[in-house]
């Protein structure tokens, strides 16, 4: 019975073959006598990928906290009126996009 992996086979070309990169450790197809991807053999692109993995973590946790306030007002905070709810929560929005004016 067929399988994914021999289609994957399929658009590949004969000489490659299915392994792990000794850098990224990420299953790439790689030709018999390479044993890194392109990201890993170019250090400059390897930084760039970093450094990108590394603002996406940042805005991330960014936003994590943002919904993790907004939903300690909405919530989890007692004996508030939900006119000073909606305020800390906008202020929460506007604190995190000073660009973005929340009406």
């Amino acid at each position: 019975m067929p399988k994914v992996s021999d289609v994957a086979r399929i658009t590949t070309r004969c000489n490659t073959i299915w392994r792990t990169c000794a850098g990224c450790e990420l299953l790439k197809s790689l030709p018999p006598d390479v044993d890194r991807c392109t990201a890993c053999a170019d250090p400059e692109a390897r930084n760039i990928l970093e450094k990108q993995a590394q603002l996406g973590r940042e805005r991330l946790y960014r936003y994590a906290a943002l919904v993790g306030r907004i939903e300690a007002w909405a919530l989890l905070i007692p004996a508030v009126s939900d006119a000073e709810r909606l305020e800390h929560i906008r202020q929460a929005l506007t604190a995190d996009d000073p660009d973005r004016a929340v009406r």
